[in-house]
């Protein structure tokens, strides 16, 4: 197997591994921990930096599950850096939850709830609806701590929707397990009994046994506050059972410690000393120590009421024990019911004066105590304000970019449409241009068809003459008269000589219109200006005289005999002649169709060399052409004639081929008076 190949077979392991972890991660935590320790290993080796990114995922997951909040903080940066090299928006959402989970646990509601609402805004602008339920269900926990019931249940609802609609019944067991415990805490405890029992069936259900533990020992507590001790005992003790097998010490710890209460109360002190002592080696195991004071002190109360007015040194210890641990804790709070204890311990054992200063030491920290809570409640509310400015702040940036995602879509559908447009539009040019093309090769076309039916009348009457003319020479030759039959001969040579000088005036005027109607080949060539003047002139006025036979026009020309040949095209050049002539003529037409015959129509066409340059005028004394319109004369489809006479490309080609070949196309008009065109065209 190639190194390649070896990479890859180990990518695609680490890869199954990942899987694997993420798919186990709730029901055997324990075993996804392992698991995940066997693929960041491997893909560290490979540096294979996706399946590196899971494994520290799952990794870090697993030691928030154990509560080794240290160990896990530096696994899920180095995750989150990694996701946001591979610019995986889920990987950074679950990644920021479980951050948050852990600033939580550590007292910085702030920050984990800035974290739960970034996670929250990745799933929710990414469609990632699963993650979307976990982190509204961390945001309502977070806002529970905070004592924020109305918000917690909020989220926690939204959460609990988001799974019923996906049908995960695990993951609606953590929403109703947290509802039932705000119940639980606000003194509902059948509201609570109902939802601790149904987050239980569904964590069996899914096989969560960590999960299960917690709701055993949820249901078995809700029983002991409702006074009912053999249930109590029974879930209690089932709870304990689970978390026995499942080496979760933490939840052992918990479940001992409320047997003991309930023993304590159902009047079973020798059971719940007993309770209380494995809880506590397991609270010194795992070094919990809040955990540890809490058992302390409920063993020195059991003692105390087991044994009175008897002087117990036990009971002294106890209370030591748990007075130490609070002032290294500095837990203002259990450091004021340890010497609550201490008060009531010296009390009983009539020592007044030691009693004395336990009390008022107590007094005292009750009163830091409850000013700390009335601080804690004002901070905790402004956590609770920053969130919701946060969110509010989340959910307009999120609509905002919903407002810009639909008007991208509506943009790109006006672009598509508007793409269409042009595309039809483009169609229609080029069909108008043809159309105008068209018009322009038909007018000349009559006037070539004019012009070459004389030359071809005087081919087809000589050659008629000449007929007769030989059969007339052969009868002079039959009677031997020569000198008749020479002067015969000569009138033929003469005929065959005009035959000829009109054949090749149509021969020229043949090529110039197959050179016309071709496309142009875009060569420059040197070409005769006055020539190629003069012949589109009378094409164009034979082209109109063909379509319309009482069209008459006078014309005049002055040519500029100096101006020599000029380097252009000349089938583009004589289109733009043919044009402009055209129009002139058009213009003094229509002007004669309304004045009569006290009107001459008188259209000139000059050519001339000034200043470099070559010029052709084509001037028209026509009705001229209207102030209003001068801008748009050039505008390709803008034309003044009426419809279907014209389509307003002419002059815009004309334009385009006179810019083409460095020139300039000028017009100067006088309403009612007439019109002059000017082509500029450089002489070198």
């Amino acid at each position: 197997m190639s190194n390649e190949n070896a990479i890859q077979s180990l990518q695609e392991k680490i890869d199954r591994l990942n899987k694997e972890a993420w798919d186990i991660r709730v029901n055997d935590s324990p075993k996804s921990l392992e698991i995940s320790k066997e693929s960041v290993e491997l893909a560290r080796a490979v540096n294979y930096q996706k399946g590196l990114a899971q494994g520290l995922q799952s990794l870090g997951f697993g030691y928030i599950r154990v509560s080794k909040y240290d160990e896990a903080l530096p696994i899920l940066n180095e995750s989150l850096s990694l996701f946001e090299s591979l610019n995986d928006l889920r990987g950074e959402a679950i990644v920021y939850e479980y951050l948050a989970v852990i600033k939580r646990n550590w007292g910085d509601f702030g920050l984990a709830l800035e974290f739960l609402f970034k996670a929250l805004a990745l799933c929710q602008q990414n469609g990632f609806v699963e993650n979307e339920g976990t982190d509204h269900y961390q945001i309502g926990v977070t806002y529970k701590y905070l004592g924020n019931f109305e918000k917690a249940l909020d989220s926690l609802y939204k959460s609990l929707a988001i799974y019923r609609g996906t049908n995960d019944r695990l993951f609606q067991s953590y929403p109703i397990n947290v509802i039932g415990s705000i119940y639980f805490e606000n003194g509902d405890y059948n509201r609570a009994l109902e939802y601790f029992q149904e987050a239980l069936a569904y964590r069996q259900e899914s096989g969560d046994k960590l999960g299960e533990t917690g709701s055993l020992d949820n249901i078995g507590f809700t029983y002991f506050k409702l006074s009912d001790y053999p249930k109590a005992i029974d879930y209690c003790t089932r709870s304990l059972a689970i978390s026995e097998i499942t080496g979760d010490k933490r939840s052992q710890a918990n479940a001992l410690q409320h047997l003991a209460e309930i023993h304590t109360q159902a009047g079973d002190s020798e059971q719940a000393i007993k309770f209380c002592h494995e809880s506590l080696e397991l609270r010194k195991a795992i070094g919990d120590k809040r955990g540890e004071i809490e058992i302390r002190l409920f063993l020195a109360a059991v003692y105390t009421n087991q044994l009175r007015q008897k002087d117990n040194n036990k009971i002294l210890e106890w209370l030591t024990g748990a007075l130490i641990l609070a002032e290294d804790l500095k837990a203002v709070d259990l450091l004021s019911k340890t010497h609550f204890h201490l008060y009531e311990f010296y009390k009983l054992r009539n020592e007044y004066e030691e009693a004395l200063k336990h009390l008022h030491l107590h007094i005292d920290l009750e009163k830091e105590f409850h000013k700390n809570t009335i601080n804690q409640k004002v901070l905790n509310l402004e956590i609770s304000y920053r969130a919701e400015e946060s969110r509010k702040e989340a959910d307009a940036i999120r609509q905002r970019n919903d407002e810009l995602t639909r008007l991208n879509r509506e943009i790109e559908e006006q672009k598509k449409k508007l793409e269409e447009a042009i595309t039809d539009l483009k169609a229609t040019q080029a069909q108008l241009i043809q159309s105008e093309k068209m018009a322009s090769l038909g007018e000349l076309t009559a006037g070539i068809a004019h012009e070459i039916q004389n030359p071809l009348n005087f081919v087809n009457n000589f050659s008629e003459v000449n007929t007769e003319l030989i059969d007339e020479l052969q009868v002079e030759m039959d009677k031997g008269n020569l000198a008749g039959a020479g002067a015969i001969a000569k009138d033929i040579k003469e005929n065959e000589e005009k035959i000829n000088h009109h054949g090749k005036r149509a021969d020229t005027i043949v090529k110039g219109m197959l050179q016309h109607s071709r496309s142009s080949s875009g060569v420059r060539e040197p070409t005769d200006i006055n020539a190629l003047a003069d012949e589109y002139l009378r094409l164009a006025y034979h082209g109109l005289r063909a379509k319309d036979k009482s069209f008459s026009a006078k014309i005049k020309t002055d040519f500029d005999a100096g101006i020599g040949n000029i380097t252009v095209v000349p089938q583009d050049i004589g289109r733009v002649a043919l044009n402009l002539i055209t129009n002139a003529f058009y213009a003094v037409n229509e002007k004669k169709k309304q004045l009569g015959d006290k009107y001459e129509p008188t259209v000139t066409v000059c050519t001339k060399k000034a200043q470099g340059n070559a010029e052709i005028t084509v001037i028209d004394n026509g009705y001229g052409i209207p102030q209003k319109v001068m801008d748009k004369i050039f505008q390709p489809f803008f034309t003044t004639k009426p419809t279907g006479q014209g389509t307003g490309l002419g002059l815009s080609l004309s334009y385009d081929i006179i810019k083409a070949h460095g020139g300039e196309i000028n017009v100067a008009t006088k309403e009612g008076e007439g019109t002059t065109f000017t082509v500029l065209l450089p002489s070198q």
